[in-house]
């Protein structure tokens, strides 16, 4: 059955990202929201909130929805009226919330793979892991999905967004014996990038400090100032991704792999400058 309805303009544009964010194309994304969201018809809300700015949506049901929509109440709408305002809906939900109702296959089958205590196979885009799943958790303030796992290719717990993640497989095996308080800690202490019990001590000058009361984005946690000491909780990966920026504003003191993993972005940019200085002094000579 093929659907044509006009919807808000500013709805469709949101439908278009998430499109464009998880991948997938036009008709799959509608077929999803209709399968997969919990939607009742409300005839009190089908009102002049189409008055505004409109575009078209054509798609097509597949054969499950088309069954799914054949009831005895749906037969009594006009079916535009109905999947405009199931798009519509979905349009007002957040972020993380969408996610979750387009990959909510995936999302089922790894929580089930969780209460069982199972391992389990995961396709991303160019790889498969086999993983052992401790949890889901929903950021609200980021508008993302997160599964924290341990990975059998990168022998070390990771976090993976829930979108980048094409499918899962439940295996016969049983998850491995792990540290549950740090688990439930990392859980209750959770940033994506898992911080939770790593320290990086810094030493900003006058306008270091400066830097960091303006730099929000990815700041990491601060635990205390010792003296001109100051102790972040981050890992290694977050913590260059924020001090990088702060150039000579900054000294990274420990632990000693990121100190040296600084000292080498600094040489690395040393020669860039190096090289461009020579060409600019041989033009010069020309």
């Amino acid at each position: 059955m093929k659907i044509r309805i006009t919807i808000p303009k500013d709805v469709k544009n949101i439908l278009k990202r998430d499109i464009d964010d998880y991948e997938i194309n036009e008709n799959k994304l509608y077929n999803l929201i209709y399968e997969n969201m919990d939607f009742e018809y409300n005839i009190e809300q089908d009102r002049s909130v189409y008055k505004d700015e409109t575009e078209l949506v054509q798609f097509t049901l597949s054969k499950e929805n088309y069954c799914k929509y054949f009831s005895p109440f749906n037969l009594k709408i006009k079916k535009a009226k109905f999947f405009r305002q199931l798009l519509v809906q979905y349009a007002l939900k957040s972020s993380y919330e969408r996610e979750l109702i387009i990959f909510k296959k995936s999302v089922n089958t790894l929580k089930n793979a969780i209460e069982n205590n199972r391992k389990i196979k995961v396709t991303f885009r160019e790889r498969e892991d086999i993983l052992d799943a401790y949890f889901i958790i929903s950021l609200e303030k980021e508008n993302r999905n997160y599964l924290v796992s341990y990975s059998e290719y990168k022998e070390m717990i990771l976090s993976y967004r829930i979108k980048n993640i094409r499918s899962v497989e439940i295996l016969s095996e049983f998850r491995e014996i792990f540290d549950e308080k740090y688990i439930q800690n990392l859980k209750e202490n959770f940033d994506p990038f898992l911080s939770y019990g790593k320290k990086v001590i810094v030493k900003f000058n006058f306008e270091g400090i400066k830097h960091y009361e303006k730099i929000i984005t990815n700041r990491p946690k601060l635990l205390e100032k010792n003296g001109e000491k100051w102790i972040f909780e981050a890992n290694e990966y977050k913590a260059l991704l924020y001090f990088c920026g702060f150039m000579d504003m900054v000294e990274i003191l420990e632990p000693e792999s990121l100190r040296e993993k600084m000292i080498e972005k600094i040489k690395k940019m040393v020669l860039i400058y190096d090289i461009s200085n020579s060409k600019q002094i041989e033009i010069l000579k020309e």
